[in-house]
Parts: structure tokens; C-alpha cells; sequence
């Protein structure tokens, strides 16, 4: 018998002889909590039961608990709709009954929902909110468990490092405080996290470790999704034989609790296995079950159930809010009617009634005087108001009209097309508009393409990306100048002129800095001269990085200073990627820091045998989860072309 059946049998023995009373309430959640990690159905129901007795006998106390208890069965179940009902419960009940330690389990409760759905920057927001929690009410181990947890989205969320990161934090602390079961827990996201980093041999070793743990402390629940994620590792390693006992362990035991989601999981790793093994029967026979559980599980009205559920919540408790506040004025109405009877019934009452009626005369009028008064002012406001919005809106369709003309000169998705084999472009602006720009020109069978970052962004930037544009034009189609250090010298010369004319009183250090890249495809030769940029040429499993000048293009101490051109061979399916700095820069992460470009190089490294349209995602998808709840620091441009 497991620790898990021996406690139940505990609690079971004191529930036959308990009263209704508050103790039993927190017996039935306990015990709802505990049979769950064993059979689902059963523990929701002692939860039920918990939650009705409470309401019956009027302890309000722990309803915030009941309901986490019962919204995480539901949430194993995949019934999403019950588990946001009693999780917004939960929640109500924690503001009226302020419990800082259950509004962290709530909101951890709903991460782990949001990542069944795969729904991971709500799934890391709740996590985040749950940590804050813990941490006002100082519980370490709630915390370190929280980092596991988040260890677990990041893996699911494509975010390596950060789940390394934060799953090492939380195996040092289990280790140190000898917390097994929890430590049993990290094994199994360290054994998902080098899954999916393909080294099976580490990812075989932490899922070992968690089942031999799940079995020395009797938890069948961890048991489960050990084994089954041990079978799925073995499948990957072409283990098939090894396979099959793990895999029908896990599943039998999830029969035996009710858990669909590992149910379905194990199914499908089985009929792989059996395929593996040429045994087309069986794998045909699990791969049927596996398309029970999963149409038994999911409907497509999940999701629309989820948020109608949200606002019928939100207007039920604005509607309770009103009803309160009628009654109220209905309570002081009837109070004022039987006030007014008894000062009628006496003389001095009358008399009063004179003095008071002559009172609320005078007030009345003062008040209208007010009233007028105010209502000037208010005019006055909402005339300002009015200006500024109206003005607001004037300089808000100004720049949107400037990010049509800034679009319309920035080279067109169908003229890379004409003249790359295959390219992808990730731009990004922090504002509107953007300091950040490309141009691209075939001349003399060369395709010239150029990346800039321009001094500062918004609309002072765009004023400089559309003054470079024009520069480039009028320098590579009128005065013919192709080869990529004489085109930098000679825009740096036009941008000084334009901007520090002769006599002028301030002396500008605007500018930008950039790759300008010669692509010849007919003779593989690349001609490149970068001001301060280098980008990056990925070649057979390699990443090369340019060399660059160390001066901006514009106005400073090296002006004087002739850009030098660089050359290099260009092989088939040689990868060149061109950016801003506006991708490295970006801060975000666990601890909201920069990105770096060491971060960008393996993520473009590990991504570059993927279609270049899936590369464009992958880093649009990166950044963004990077960056989180935070504000995008500035412009962003990346651009790959294939050889």
C-alpha cells in the first residue's frame, strides 16, 4: 500500500467520527486532495462536499482553498470551464477573506491551466504573480517550487536557457532542504528540458532518477508521468524494446487514477513504440485509443466557454454590487419615512421641519451658485479636452502617414524576391515609425542591400532612415558609385553637409550605423564595408562574423577617416544574416536583461537549417517572449539572405 493510500485510510478513519463542523470541512478538502493523485473523480467529489458543508455551516475561511482543491482536479481533467468557475471563486473569496497564501496557489493553478493550453506568456504571467505572493508572505520553498514550475512553461515555450536556469535553481534548493518529492518533480522537467535540447543520454538519467524517487516515497501521481516521459525519451533513442514495459507501467497506473491527458500521452507513445518494433497490431490498436482519449478531452468550444465564463463572473459581481447598494438605500429610505412620521406627530417637530425646510432653502440656492460655478469650469475642461485629444489625433495621423511614406520607400518584399533565391525580413519598429531601415538595389548584376540603425527613433530617426534612403538612390543611380566603402564615404559626406552646414551654430552628431553588403551570385563573391555593425554568414554547421570599421556613419572624430571595404567567397546555401542592435539590446527574461548577441548567434546557429520564413517566426516568437511584460527599447531589424 503507498503513503498516499495510508494517509487517506488516516483521514477516512477520523472523517466517520467528525462533526460537521469547521475541522471537517478542512478534512474533506485535505482528503479531496489527497485522493486525487490517485482517482480524480473521487477527490472532486470529497472537495464538493467540502465546499457545500462550508456554505452550509457558514465558514468562510477556507473556500479560497476548496475551490483551488477543486478547480485542480477539474484542470486534470481537462474540464477548463469548471476550473475557471471555481479558480474566479477562489479568487472572490481571498478579497473577502484576505489570504495572500491562497491567492499565490490560485494563481498557480491557473499557470498550470494556461500551460495545458499551451497559452505559455499567460501561463509565465500567472506563475510570476503566484512568486510575488509567496514572497509577501516569505515562504522559500513555495517560491523555489514556483521556479520549477516556470522551468517547465520556459522548456514547453522553446526558452532553453531560461529553463535550465530556473529548473537548476530549484533541484539546488530540493537537494539542500533533502525535499524528495519536489525533487522528484525537478528530475522530470530536467529530463523534458534535455529532451528537447536532444541529449537523450541526460534526458534518460533525470527521468530514471524521478521514477526511482516516485517509487521510494509511494507517489503514483509522480509515477505516472515519469515513466511515461522515460517511454518517450526511449522511443527517441530507438529503445523501442526498453520502451514498451515503461510505457504500459505508466498508462495502467493512469488508468487506475482517471488522467485522460496522460492517458492519451502514453497511448501515443506506445503505438510509436510498437511501430518501432514491426508489431503494426498493437501500435494500431493504442493509436485508436489514443484518438478516444483525445476526442473524449478537448471540444472546440473550450476557449469561448473560458471567457464567456469570465464576463458572466464580472457581471455577476457588478450586478451583486448593485443590488447591495439598492438595498441599502431601500434600508435608509425606510428609516427616513419612519422618522418623518414621528416628527409629524408632535408639535415641536413642525417646527422644526420650518427651520430645517428654511436651511436646505438657503443651502440649495448656495448649492445651485456652486453648481454653476462649476459647471463653467466644466465646460472650460472638457473645451481643453477636446483640443488636446483633437490635437492628439492630428499629430497621431501625421505619423501614421509618415509610417505609409516610410513604408512605401523601404525596398519591397517583391523586388527581394526578383532578385534573391530566398530571404526573410523581421522588422519591427518600437514606435510608429522607425529609425531603423533597408535598402536594396541590383546594379551592374551586384544586389547591393543595406541594414541602418539611424540616430535615435520615432520621428527624429525616421527623418534620418528617409534622408539616407534618399542619399543611396541619388549616390548609387546618379552618381554611380557601387562599391560599398565609396558609397559609405560619400553618404557620411552628404549627411554632414545636410546636417552641419557651413555657419550653422550647433554642431550635430547624428548619423548611423550600418552593413552595406555587394552580393555578386554570378562570380560568389561578397563585397561589404560595415560602420559600426558586423552581421553574420552561417555556413555547414558554422557562424562566421564580418570584420567592421569603428565609426558611425555622420559627423565625429574619424570623419576623416575613409571607410575600408572587405571581400569574402560566398558558397550555395551560405545563410547572410544582417541586423540592428535592437534585437541584442532588448530586455526581458527572468531577470529583465539585455538579450545579447551571444544569445541571438545560437539562437540563429541552432534555427539555421530550418525554411527561412520559419527562422523569421521563431526570432519574431523569441524576442517576444523575451521581452515579456516589458517595453520594446528600440528598433528592430534583422534580414537573412540564402545564397
Amino acid at each position: 500500500m503507498s503513503s498516499q493510500n495510508r494517509l487517506t485510510d488516516s483521514l477516512y478513519s477520523i472523517l466517520k467520527i467528525s462533526k460537521n463542523d469547521s475541522n471537517k470541512v478542512k478534512l474533506l478538502n485535505e482528503i479531496g486532495w489527497e485522493v486525487s493523485y490517485f482517482n480524480l473523480d473521487s477527490g472532486l467529489n470529497y472537495g464538493l462536499q467540502g465546499l457545500e458543508l462550508a456554505n452550509k455551516i457558514k465558514y468562510y475561511n477556507t473556500n479560497s482553498d476548496l475551490c483551488n482543491t477543486i478547480a485542480a482536479i477539474y484542470s486534470d481533467q481537462g474540464n477548463y470551464k469548471e476550473t475557471v468557475n471555481y479558480l474566479q471563486k477562489g479568487l472572490d473569496y481571498c478579497l473577502k477573506y484576505p489570504n495572500i497564501f491562497m491567492e499565490a496557489e490560485i494563481y498557480n493553478t491557473y499557470a498550470n491551466m494556461y500551460q495545458r493550453k499551451n497559452e505559455f506568456k499567460k501561463s509565465i504571467e500567472y506563475y510570476y504573480k503566484s512568486i510575488n505572493c509567496y514572497k509577501k508572505v516569505n515562504i522559500e520553498k513555495s517560491v523555489y517550487t514556483m521556479y520549477g514550475n516556470l522551468a517547465g512553461v520556459f522548456q514547453k515555450a522553446d526558452v532553453l536557457d531560461s529553463a535550465l536556469f530556473y529548473i537548476q535553481k530549484s533541484i539546488d534548493y530540493h537537494l539542500k532542504n533533502n525535499k524528495q518529492k519536489k525533487l522528484a518533480y525537478n528530475y522530470v522537467n530536467a529530463s523534458e528540458i534535455y529532451y528537447y535540447l536532444e541529449d537523450y543520454v541526460k534526458a534518460e538519467k533525470y527521468a530514471t532518477l524521478a521514477i526511482n524517487l516516485a517509487r521510494s516515497i509511494d507517489d503514483n501521481y509522480l509515477l505516472i508521468h515519469a515513466l511515461i516521459h522515460k517511454g518517450h525519451v526511449l522511443n527517441y533513442s530507438k529503445k523501442f524494446t526498453e520502451s514498451i514495459p515503461v510505457l504500459k507501467e505508466g498508462l495502467e497506473i493512469a488508468k487506475q487514477s482517471g488522467e485522460i491527458e496522460v492517458m492519451k500521452t502514453g497511448s501515443k507513445y506506445l503505438s510509436e513504440a510498437y511501430v518501432g518494433v514491426n508489431d503494426f497490431k498493437s501500435a494500431l490498436e493504442f493509436q485508436n485509443d489514443f484518438q478516444y482519449y483525445k476526442d473524449s478531452m478537448f471540444n472546440s468550444d473550450n476557449n469561448k466557454i473560458i471567457k464567456e465564463l469570465e464576463a458572466k463572473y464580472e457581471v455577476e459581481k457588478k450586478q451583486k454590487e448593485i443590488s447591495e447598494l439598492n438595498e441599502k438605500n431601500r434600508v435608509q429610505q425606510l428609516a427616513s419615512e419612519k422618522n418623518r412620521v414621528l416628527l409629524y406627530a408632535s408639535i415641536g417637530g413642525v417646527i422644526a421641519l420650518l427651520i430645517i425646510a428654511f436651511v436646505l432653502q438657503n443651502r440649495n440656492a448656495l448649492k445651485q451658485k456652486v453648481n454653476a460655478k462649476l459647471e463653467i469650469v466644466n465646460r472650460e475642461i472638457h473645451l481643453q479636452k477636446e483640443l488636446v485629444e483633437e490635437k492628439n489625433k492630428e499629430i497621431t495621423d501625421s505619423i501614421n502617414y509618415a509610417k505609409r511614406i516610410q513604408q512605401n520607400i523601404l525596398t519591397s518584399d517583391s523586388y527581394f524576391k526578383k532578385h534573391t533565391s530566398d530571404f526573410f525580413i523581421l522588422f519591427k519598429p518600437k514606435d510608429i515609425v522607425s529609425g531603423d531601415f533597408y535598402w536594396a538595389l541590383n546594379h551592374d548584376d551586384k544586389f547591393i542591400l543595406m541594414t541602418a540603425d539611424c540616430t535615435g527613433h520615432g520621428v527624429p530617426g525616421a527623418m534620418m532612415s528617409m534622408m539616407g534612403v534618399n542619399f543611396l538612390n541619388e549616390i548609387v543611380n546618379e552618381k554611380k558609385i557601387a562599391k560599398p566603402a565609396e558609397i559609405l564615404n560619400q553618404l557620411r559626406s552628404d549627411i554632414i553637409k545636410t546636417l552641419n552646414p557651413e555657419g550653422s551654430l550647433e554642431e550635430t552628431k547624428d548619423g548611423m550605423d550600418c552593413s552595406l553588403c555587394s552580393f555578386d551570385f554570378n562570380k560568389m563573391k561578397l563585397t561589404y564595408a560595415n560602420a559600426n555593425n558586423s552581421f553574420y554568414i552561417i555556413r555547414n554547421g558554422e557562424l562566421l562574423i564580418s570584420k567592421t570599421n569603428k565609426m558611425p556613419v555622420g559627423a565625429g572624430h574619424n570623419a576623416n577617416i575613409l571607410f575600408t571595404e572587405f571581400e569574402t567567397d560566398i558558397r550555395k546555401d551560405d545563410l547572410v544574416i544582417t541586423y540592428t542592435d535592437g534585437y541584442a539590446d532588448q530586455f526581458g527574461g527572468p531577470k529583465g536583461k539585455k538579450f545579447k548577441y551571444k544569445q541571438l548567434e545560437e539562437l540563429l546557429h541552432s534555427s539555421a537549417h530550418l525554411p527561412l520564413s520559419t527562422i523569421k517566426e521563431k526570432l519574431n516568437d523569441t524576442v517576444e517572449l523575451w521581452k515579456g511584460n516589458l517595453e520594446q527599447v528600440d528598433d528592430i531589424c534583422v534580414i537573412g539572405i540564402k545564397v
